[in-house]
């Protein structure tokens, strides 16, 4: 398998894990616990095999004591980049533009 560029490495999930939870000394667990997301998804989240949804967004940002919208944006930005880099042209390419 394709090493992903390093642009899809900074997932929402690692940076919840190592600047979060790594940086305020935090388990996966400890966070479950404090916040009702459930520990699977929180692992998910942080494998990068489920993404951050609203409620999670919420959760989180209540937690941190920050903005929700800090971890939507950083999953939108995520999957942007994502498609951006894997899909992008073939949507390009079936898109017919709106004429201006």
């Amino acid at each position: 398998m394709k090493t992903p560029p390093a642009i899809l490495r900074a997932t929402p999930g690692r940076i919840l894990k190592e600047e979060f939870l790594d940086g305020f000394g935090l388990s996966q667990a400890e966070l479950s616990e404090r916040t009702g997301i459930p520990r699977s998804t929180v692992n998910e989240i942080i494998k990068g095999k489920r993404p951050i949804s609203a409620e999670t967004a919420i959760a989180l940002g209540t937690f941190f004591g920050m903005s929700p919208q800090f971890w939507a944006n950083l999953q939108s930005q995520h999957d942007l980049r994502r498609v951006d880099l894997e899909k992008a042209p073939a949507i390009r390419a079936r898109v017919r533009p709106l004429a201006s």
